[in-house]
Order: C-alpha cells, then sequence, then structure tokens
C-alpha cells in the first residue's frame, strides 16, 4: 500500500510539472518563426537599401566622370587660354612697333611731304620704265603696310574674343564642376547614411539570428526535458497499473478470506444456537419428571414444586445474535490520511474518502473496502459506531434501495442508535440529487460490515 501511495504521488507530480513544459516547449515553435521573420524581413530591408547604395554609387560614378571630364575641358582651355594670351601678347608687340614704323611714315610725310619722296624717286631714276617701277613699288610698300596693320588688329579683337569665349566657358565649366561636386558630396552623404541604415539592419539581425539559436538551443533542452518526462509517466503508469492489479488481488483473496471467516462464524454460531437449545429442551423435560414424582408429598412442597415447574416451563430461554467476527490486518494499520483522493468525483468511494481521509486511497469498488480495509491493518466487523465506514456488499439492501450488484456501496457512520439498533450514514454517488454528497438516510445496522478508524 505504501508503494501505491507512492507511485500515486509521483504520477501526480510528474502530471502536474509535465503540462507547463510541454506547452512551453511546443511556445518555442511559434517564437522561432517569429524570429526567421524577423530575420526575413531584416534581409529584405538589408537588399532594398543595398539596391538603393548601389544606384546611388552608380551616380556617384557619373557624377564622378562628368567633373573628371569637365575638369579635363577645363584644363584644355585653360591651355589654350595661355596660348592665345602669348599670341596676343606677340602680336600687340608687333602692332606696337608697325605702328611706330606708321608713326614714323606719316610723320615723314607731314614733314617733308608725300609728293617729295614721289619725286626724288622719279628723278633718281633711270629710266621711265625705271620711275614708274620705283611709284609702284612705293604704293605697294604702303598699300602693305596699311593691310598689315589692319589684318593684325583684326587678329587682334579675334583673339580678344576667344580669349574672353574661353574665360566664360572656363567660369562656366568651373561653376558646373563645383555643383557637380556639391551633388557628388551630397549623394556620398545619402550613401553614408544607407551605410548606417544597412549596418543598423545587419545587428538587428544578427541579434535575431542569436535569439534564434538561443531558442533552438532552449527548445532541444526543453524537448528532452519532455523525452524525460514522458519516459517518467509511462515507467509511473506502468508501476501504478501492476500495483493496482496487485492490490485488486489482494483485496480479492482478502475480500475471500474474509467472507471464510463470516461463514465460519455464522456456521459455529449457528451450531452454539441449537446446541444452547437443546439444553434448553432437556433441562424442560428433567423440571416436569420430578414434579410428577413428587405429587405424593405435602401440600405446600407440591404447591412450591409445581409453581416452579410452571415457571421454568412458562419462561422462554433467550437466543442469543452472534456478532460478526472481528478481521483485522497481519500488522500495524496504514496512515493514509496525505495520501489524497484518487477516487471518481461523484461516486461513494470519493465522498467516504473525502470526509474520512484515513480510508485507503486504493481500496477498490465498495463491496470491496472491508478486505482492502483488513489487508491495511484496519478492524472490520459487524459493530456500528458513529465516525466508521459501513460497507454494503453486492446488491445489499442500503434502506429503501439495494447497492450496485456488482460494486456494492459505502458510506459514512454519523451516528448509531442502540434502543433500536440502527445507523444514520451521509453517502455519495451517482444516483443521489447531490452525487458530490452528503445524502443523509437512517436504516438498520444489523448483518453490515464496519471499518473502524
Amino acid at each position: 500500500m505504501k508503494k501505491s501511495l507512492l507511485s500515486a504521488l509521483l504520477v501526480c507530480s510528474i502530471a502536474v510539472s509535465a503540462v507547463p513544459n510541454i506547452a512551453f516547449a511546443d511556445n518555442y515553435d511559434q517564437q522561432i518563426q517569429e524570429k526567421d521573420q524577423k530575420i526575413s524581413d531584416l534581409q529584405g530591408k538589408q537588399s532594398d537599401v543595398q539596391t538603393q547604395i548601389d544606384g546611388l554609387t552608380a551616380e556617384i560614378a557619373t557624377v564622378s566622370g562628368k567633373v573628371n571630364e569637365l575638369e579635363a575641358k577645363q584644363e584644355k582651355l585653360n591651355q589654350d587660354t595661355l596660348k592665345l594670351q602669348d599670341k596676343i601678347a606677340t602680336l600687340k608687340v608687333r602692332i606696337a612697333k608697325r605702328n611706330e614704323v606708321i608713326k614714323n611714315q606719316a610723320r615723314d610725310t607731314q614733314v617733308k611731304g608725300q609728293a617729295t619722296n614721289y619725286v626724288s624717286a622719279v628723278l633718281e631714276a633711270d629710266s621711265l620704265s625705271d620711275v614708274v617701277g620705283r611709284v609702284q613699288a612705293m604704293t605697294t610698300m604702303v598699300k602693305a603696310n596699311k593691310s598689315l596693320m589692319e589684318q593684325q588688329k583684326a587678329d587682334e579683337k579675334a583673339v580678344e574674343a576667344k580669349v574672353k569665349d574661353n574665360e566664360a566657358k572656363v567660369a562656366e565649366i568651373a561653376a558646373n564642376q563645383k555643383e557637380l561636386e556639391t551633388q557628388k558630396n551630397s549623394i556620398a552623404n545619402k550613401q553614408a547614411e544607407l551605410n548606417v541604415v544597412k549596418a543598423n539592419y545587419a545587428a538587428e539581425q544578427a541579434t535575431a539570428e542569436q535569439d534564434k539559436a538561443k531558442l533552438k538551443k532552449d527548445q532541444e533542452a526543453a524537448k528532452a526535458e519532455q523525452a524525460r518526462i514522458l519516459k517518467e509517466q509511462e515507467a509511473a503508469a506502468k508501476a501504478q497499473k501492476a500495483e493496482q492489479e496487485r492490490q485488486a488481488k489482494e483485496a480479492a483473496k482478502a475480500q475471500k478470506a474474509f467472507e471464510a471467516e463470516q461463514a465460519k462464524a455464522a456456521e459455529e454460531a449457528a451450531k452454539a444456537q441449537e446446541q444452547t437449545k437443546e439444553t434448553s429442551e432437556s433441562s424442560s423435560t428433567t423440571a416436569s419428571s420430578s414434579t410428577s414424582e413428587e405429587s405424593t408429598t405435602t401440600s405446600s412442597s407440591t404447591e412450591a414444586t409445581d409453581t416452579s415447574s410452571t415457571d421454568n416451563s412458562s419462561t422462554p430461554t433467550p437466543t442469543p445474535t452472534p456478532a460478526p467476527t472481528p478481521s483485522t490486518g497481519g500488522g500495524s494499520k496504514v496512515d493514509h490520511t496525505g495520501s489524497g483522493n484518487m477516487y471518481a468525483e461523484g461516486q461513494c468511494t470519493w465522498y467516504v474518502k473525502t470526509v474520512a481521509p484515513w480510508a485507503g486511497t486504493y481500496w477498490g469498488n465498495g463491496c470491496q473496502w472491508g478486505a482492502s480495509a483488513a489487508a491495511d491493518g484496519f478492524q472490520v466487523d459487524g459493530s456500528p459506531a458513529p465516525g466508521s465506514i459501513v460497507v454494503f456488499g453486492q446488491g445489499q439492501s442500503v434502506g429503501t434501495w439495494n447497492a450496485d450488484p456488482v460494486y456494492g456501496h459505502v458510506a459514512y457512520v454519523q451516528s448509531y442508535n442502540a434502543s433500536n439498533n440502527t445507523i444514520t450514514i451521509t453517502q455519495g454517488g451517482m444516483g443521489f440529487p447531490t452525487p458530490t454528497g452528503p445524502n443523509t438516510a437512517t436504516l438498520s445496522a444489523a448483518g453490515l460490515q464496519y471499518i473502524h478508524p
């Protein structure tokens, strides 16, 4: 019985502790799925950010290419400007010298006069053809000088215009270059910000990965704990089943022995009653014979003898009612007070165990309680007493109804009335308006088994 108690407690403790562990282990799957979803979202965000970063990188490359092109153009324009400026300086020197020659010629013309030159040239000529040639040569020289001066001035203006145009282009290129640099810096700033966002997403992903790994580790530990608990439950259930089977066999054996003892006691009581009856009849016959033989004696003796004979013949001999032979176990009583109530709620056994905690935890059906209690060392007899448990056999009368023909019935004795040999009991059971009790009844105390605490 102690083994059965330990088995029951073990099963209960395992069952209670296993439920939250199993639920918690199942909850890991949901948490891991949530982490997977978070990781997937973060990877998608990182991919989107990387796409933007790649786009900005391409923009920076494009802008950088444009900046480089503009710088190359600006450098070329700067070189061209320098060349033009050098050319302008050379032309200006030549023009200045030419202007000095023209000024001198003009001064000579104003002072000496142009005609004198022509006259000198004609007078000094050797012939007419020489005169014509000299005049034409002088005319051509003057025109050439004038034409060169005009051409030099035109070239100088053109060069100056080109220099100004180059300078405007250089300024425009510089402005464009500055704008492109601004764009490049802005794009670079955006790219840096996106890199920070991407790094944050990566950090969150790393954290989620770590959390997921920890959850998986905890899940494996929870599953291992589940397996251990289930294994213990199976072993405990197996042990409990074996213990119940053993107790059932012992209870059946004890019940059979108890019934045999009860039958033997009833047989011995019947024999004793028969012997008492025969003894009474023999004594009555002897008294009658003595009275008849002494009828010739004195009147007073006869009267006394007759009176005595009459009294003996008229007084009935009481018939003793044998009490059931007490039955107890072979050792001290087993204490079931702290074993808990393992019976099905709403059954008669559950109610009695509730109001009498000292009752056994695995005493079987109601009709088996007497034998099981005797096996646990409790006194079982036919003497009713308040606080005892009354046992009804299979189909035995329980006042106005009969106990179950298979399982029997048990109830708790609230009081005993010796004057009319009745007991008042409280009981439970599925057939009552209140299955969990108490349901009160008063009935005859005769012919019943009583388990005493």
